[in-house]
């Protein structure tokens, strides 16, 4: 005898399959760069890691709504207005950002460093403010930039920093997707545990780029919509490691303190986060 479908239980089915779809759509639509190039159906089945049925169905879908733009000459999709308008409202909203950027932007002109500002997106750390010293411009990071979580000085500080039981589930979610690494990852990771515990902030040696250097720091704002990591960079001749230690480690923590504790004040004025 067929079984009965109650209301509730196609209520769920129906939520669980929608829920799913915007996921899927979510990747999609992450999928674009902040260039906003123009991307085959291929390229973004790879990049969003969805079988290419299901990235032919969605991108009609996504087109149809007017999400993105397909050019029938180049057979590409790229992102159209409202997503873009969408994006732009979230990087320029007067959040920490506005109060960030200009103490970022001295600590960065003061030692001639690139300072950024990130949180985490699945695997990744997506920059939302970036600041660069006189000589950092060549250095291939801007705002909406994505670094590797677990390869990147902001990303490790972030496991550094979580307590045990957050940091398991977060290195339980993006371990498929660095598999072939993670045992020499798991290293990095608990020196990335012992930095934070001895000094509060966390020294990377080339994991932004080759020849690179650079610290990571948590932000502690509560009530915060996201965990924000500060983070800083520059050539490895310029940031030799007593240098970090010694001296862009306790300025980098007064940075933090100080953001810390102008977002502390400005909460206590509105009654709660911006």
């Amino acid at each position: 005898m067929p079984r009965k479908i109650t209301a509730e239980s196609s209520d769920g089915k129906v939520a669980a399959s929608s829920v799913r779809v915007l996921a899927r759509g979510l990747s999609i639509l992450r999928a674009f760069t902040p260039k906003n190039s123009w991307l085959s159906n291929h390229q973004i089945a790879t990049l969003s890691d969805l079988p290419r049925p299901t990235v032919s169905r969605l991108l009609a879908s996504l087109t149809e709504q007017g999400y993105l733009e397909y050019s029938l000459e180049r057979g590409q999709y790229k992102l159209a207005a409202p997503v873009l308008t969408l994006g732009y409202a979230a990087v320029t909203r007067a959040d920490l950002v506005e109060v960030t950027k200009p103490l970022m932007q001295q600590f960065a002109d003061s030692e001639d460093i690139l300072v950024a500002l990130s949180c985490r997106d699945g695997a990744s750390m997506v920059c939302y403010e970036v600041c660069y010293g006189s000589n950092m411009l060549t250095l291939r990071v801007g705002v909406g930039s994505r670094l590797s979580l677990p390869k990147s000085a902001v990303g490790r500080a972030l496991i550094g920093t979580l307590p045990h039981d957050r940091r398991e589930q977060l290195l339980e979610d993006i371990k498929p997707q660095f598999i072939n690494e993670w045992s020499a990852l798991q290293i990095a990771f608990h020196d990335a545990c012992t930095q934070i515990a001895k000094q509060n902030f966390y020294i990377s040696v080339g994991t932004l780029e080759q020849g690179v250097n650079g610290l990571g720091v948590v932000l502690d704002i509560s009530g915060a919509p996201y965990t924000y990591v500060l983070g800083l960079a520059a050539p490895a001749f310029r940031l030799e490691p007593r240098y970090m230690v010694e001296r862009l480690g306790p300025q980098l923590m007064l940075l933090k303190q100080n953001i810390e504790k102008i977002v502390k004040n400005i909460n206590l004025q509105r009654g709660s986060y911006a």
